[in-house]
């Protein structure tokens, strides 16, 4: 707590609490200052904050009934006054003592959290080995960051499992941050010691507004707005199939030093983080082409979710695409991924925040569309000079509609270039500017400036709350 907030800025609240004495506890001599949790308020870079942390030192720092009362009040403060709310949790579950006898397991502090989404930033710290409730909440929060060899979420513990389905796991593998950051998807962000974790929550709160009846704090920018970049253009390769790195433009284009990266480990296909640009806040999402081309595949909750983050608090989004589709495939259709995929429509049509979007090198069907593509409500769409884009690619479009032909052909490779450069012509970024498909076509050099002097010459609306729907509403 101390690493979290300015320095003497917080101030306990509930300190005195402590346990329930039940006429038929289990442990004896129990004995629990705050009842196992720290609850209270202080500042974050000057903006007040609430915090609940759970505390291991005090019988693991389980879910007793006072201490659920605290966590339920915490809620209800940040409800009223809409603060951010960061919870630091280390907890081993319900106190069985307490809660035997005590009917249905409650369920109204999950519908309190959920009624603050897109409220106020919630935001989760994994610390240690968590289970039971303080295994559930996390998942219900906007931003989750694990410790590595230290933080676990499950259901239940080890020990638990071995009862109930005769499994002998560690904590690691049964709900570790390299199952949850790198495979579930759970949590966003891993870091390598408690400090760590405090100083990505503190970055990540830098970009947020308090609330969505406020806009997202403005950093004074030490970058010019105008910076021009001769070596953009050279980040892409000669061959349209060889693969790049998309980073190497987030950076190049956003305020030096300001990309803080979201779920890194987890559909790396898609990258997702915050940024400034000229001094304010923004979202970015582009799509890897180092990582199966950039495809949307079944992990497009990453892309869904970070829209409706963005929108929800005011962050305007840029799109950087370059991705050939709707991965296909059998294992892409078990997966789900056409379901996945057309979630994202949602979120567009719910965006209010500013969208721009930027075609680096291709975007191909309904993959391009999820990028930002025609009618999507975008402010503006741009292009750099060889972006090729078409519902399909050309080369198996041909394929698939010229098929007899190319069979009769006498040479079907060559009748293939014929029609590909014939067909050609009508695609790419200048037939398009022509048609008004997009706004315009952009030196690669000068991407930061358009993309900035476009940001600040769109008019700013008075500021309001736009709810974010539920995490796991589809």
């Amino acid at each position: 707590i101390a690493l979290l907030f300015d320095d003497g800025s917080f101030e306990e609240l509930g300190q005195l609490a402590t346990h329930v004495y039940t006429p038929v506890t289990t442990i004896p001599n129990k004995h629990t200052p705050a009842d196992g949790v720290v609850t209270g308020f202080g500042k974050i870079e000057g903006r007040q904050a609430a915090v609940v942390a759970e505390d291991f030192t005090i019988l693991g720092g389980s879910l007793g009934i006072n201490n659920f009362i605290k966590k339920t009040r915490m809620i209800e403060l940040a409800q009223r006054d809409k603060l951010p709310i960061v919870w630091l949790f280390d907890g081993a579950g319900a106190r069985t003592d307490e809660f035997i006898g005590e009917g249905l397991a409650p369920m109204h502090h999950f519908m309190d959290i959920a009624k603050l989404s897109g409220v106020t930033p919630q935001i989760a710290g994994v610390l240690g080995p968590c289970a039971g409730d303080s295994s559930l909440l996390p998942a219900m929060m906007e931003f989750i960051v694990m410790v590595e060899g230290t933080a676990m979420l499950a259901a239940g513990g080890p020990p638990l499992v071995k009862m109930g389905t005769g499994e002998d796991v560690t904590k690691e593998e049964l709900g570790g941050t390299d199952l949850h950051c790198r495979i579930s998807g759970v949590a966003d962000n891993r870091a390598v010691d408690d400090a760590d974790a405090i100083r990505q929550i503190r970055r990540y709160l830098s970009y947020m507004p308090t609330n969505p009846y406020e806009y997202p704090p403005y950093v004074e920018p030490e970058d010019s707005p105008d910076r021009r970049d001769e070596d953009l253009a050279g980040i892409l390769p000669e061959n349209k199939r060889r693969p790049y790195d998309m980073m190497k433009i987030i950076n190049k284009v956003v305020d030096q030093d300001s990309f803080f990266e979201i779920k890194p480990d987890f559909a790396k296909m898609m990258i997702t983080g915050l940024a400034r640009m000229n001094g304010h806040a923004v979202g970015i999402i582009a799509n890897q082409p180092k990582v199966m081309a950039g495809a949307i595949t079944a992990a497009g909750g990453k892309h869904r979710h970070f829209m409706d983050l963005c929108n929800a608090f005011h962050l305007p989004i840029i799109f950087l695409m370059d991705t050939p589709g709707v991965m296909t495939g059998p294992q892409s259709e078990k997966e789900g991924a056409l379901r996945a995929g057309m979630t994202i429509a949602h979120s567009f049509a719910f965006a209010r925040v500013p969208l721009l979007t930027l075609t680096i090198h291709k975007g191909f069907g309904y993959g391009a569309a999820a990028m930002g593509g025609l009618g999507a409500g975008q402010s503006t769409t741009l292009a750099w000079p060889n972006a090729d884009f078409n519902a399909i690619p050309l080369d198996s479009g041909i394929q698939a509609a010229y098929r007899a032909l190319l069979e009769a052909a006498d040479d079907p490779e060559a009748e293939q270039a014929r029609l590909e450069a014939e067909l050609g012509a009508l695609c790419g970024a200048f037939p398009a500017a022509e048609q008004m498909k997009i706004d315009d076509i952009i030196d690669p050099a000068d991407t930061r400036h358009f993309l900035a002097r476009t940001l600040e010459a769109m008019p700013t609306p008075p500021a309001r709350s736009y709810r974010k729907r539920a995490l796991d509403a589809w």
